[in-house]
């Protein structure tokens, strides 16, 4: 009569059932942090503070997130790290760590739920896990944002689309402004800028996608100690940041600064797809795109855009970096909000006029130009001519070599502009 219970045991051990592994590993891997009691300061109810600042900002899209709360049965939320006009992203512990290792930290990206946020989302979560898959031993691949995971998590005004990835520091506009002058000085930025640029060819070369909005918020410096993220998470439990208290939600400030030294900021990372599409699915594209100074003028023409829109996006973000502004910013005591007409002014002082067989080819190019190539808004040319009475910051064979490399990317013709794997071989990112 005994030996029946011994044998079924001997059978659950030799096969157990998938509940039962589950529960086992359960058992030995991590454990959510409880909630912490610690006084918190409070933020005036009325004043809006981090998300509720971004453009028609409605609670109802964006997920109302609290500390300490496990997402998806795995990520349990540690600290804030920064918001968008359509997202939030979190620090959070994953829980599928075995207990007795280091803890493990993932970010994940909470997108709003309105149609054309989750429409956006869902866009970028398709191109992330292409991006992620495309070639894994492709050396660009490391300095552009891949996919660990994603699910959907469904909040009381609909359902999230969430993305878990590696954290990362800080952006480049963050990074420039621990340097004399807010720039980055050459020997820095020269390294920064070849990494991207290997970014930018895997984009183009492995995985055929056009990002359209680079810019110096989607390009962040990866950590070389991830220990530091432990710090992070614990100081949020020590010394929590001030919050904001309202009926249905809690709105938290971002830890998005560390405190590290510079000798510990990893490589540049291009993030962001959002707005990103297959350059190979049309000849070409039509919609507006790209930020307002950094705009490639064939967007602005209508000529049809593809790939290299990427690399004059490129070009003016590298100066911005060095000098402290883009070439094509405009002059505040000239004009106050941005336009087409003065940024091709810019274009034309810097550059020279436009090619006739370019403004041929433009949808738009009427708006500006007459039948012989001649701009309509001259006196919006501003008086300095050339890209080298521009730069002030670096002088001799270097600022040659520069001046030579920045020609490379910002041509009017999209077809005179070099790829991103002929910019590898260029003197100045050689240093030579």
């Amino acid at each position: 009569m005994r030996r029946k219970p011994l044998k079924k045991l001997a059978i659950i051990i030799m096969f157990p059932s998938k509940s039962l592994k589950w529960s086992v590993r359960r058992f030995f891997l991590s454990s959510p942090f409880p909630v912490p009691i610690v006084p918190v300061n409070l933020l005036p109810a009325t004043e809006p503070v981090e998300e509720e600042c971004a453009p028609h900002y409605s609670p109802k899209h964006f997920y109302p997130m609290h500390l300490y709360e496990v997402l998806n049965n795995r990520y349990q939320i540690a600290a804030k790290l920064g918001w968008g006009t359509s997202s939030t992203v979190w620090l959070a512990r994953d829980l599928h760590q075995w207990r007795w290792l280091p803890g493990r930290y993932v970010a994940v990206k909470v997108n709003a739920n309105n149609y054309a946020s989750r429409e956006a989302a869902e866009t970028e979560l398709r191109l992330t896990e292409h991006i992620t898959k495309a070639n894994p031993h492709h050396v660009g691949r490391l300095f552009v944002r891949t996919l660990l995971d994603s699910f959907d998590l469904h909040g009381p005004c609909g359902t999230h689309v969430c993305m878990v990835f590696d954290p990362l520091r800080e952006p480049l506009w963050m990074l420039k402004r621990r340097f004399q002058g807010r720039v980055l000085p050459a020997d820095v930025l020269r390294p920064v800028s070849k990494l991207v640029i290997e970014g930018l060819n895997y984009l183009h070369s492995q995985c055929r996608i056009i990002h359209t909005d680079l810019k110096s918020d989607n390009i962040l410096m990866a950590l070389r100690d991830r220990a530091v993220l432990n710090a992070v998470a614990q100081d949020e439990i020590d010394s929590p940041l001030p919050q904001k208290r309202l009926g249905d939600r809690t709105i938290y400030l971002s830890r998005n600064e560390f405190g590290l030294p510079i000798t510990e900021i990893g490589r540049p990372v291009i993030t962001d797809f959002g707005l990103a599409v297959h350059g190979d699915n049309l000849p070409s594209y039509y919609h507006l795109i790209q930020p307002d100074s950094y705009r490639a003028p064939e967007v602005i023409l209508a000529c049809g855009w593809s790939y290299s829109v990427d690399i004059w996006n490129l070009g003016v973000l590298i100066w911005d970096m060095l000098q402290g502004s883009g070439p094509f910013d405009v002059e505040e005591s000239r004009m106050r909000t941005f336009s087409n007409e003065s940024h091709l002014a810019h274009i034309i002082a810097l550059l020279g006029p436009p090619p006739l067989d370019m403004l041929n080819q433009g949808k738009e190019s009427f708006h500006y130009f007459d039948n012989e190539g001649n701009f309509k808004f001259p006196e919006l040319i501003p008086k300095s001519q050339g890209l080298e009475n521009l730069l002030s910051c670096i002088e001799g064979d270097e600022r040659k070599m520069f001046l030579n490399f920045i020609s490379r990317m910002l041509q009017w013709r999209p077809a005179d502009r070099s790829n991103a794997e002929e910019l590898l071989s260029d003197s100045w990112l050689q240093g030579i």
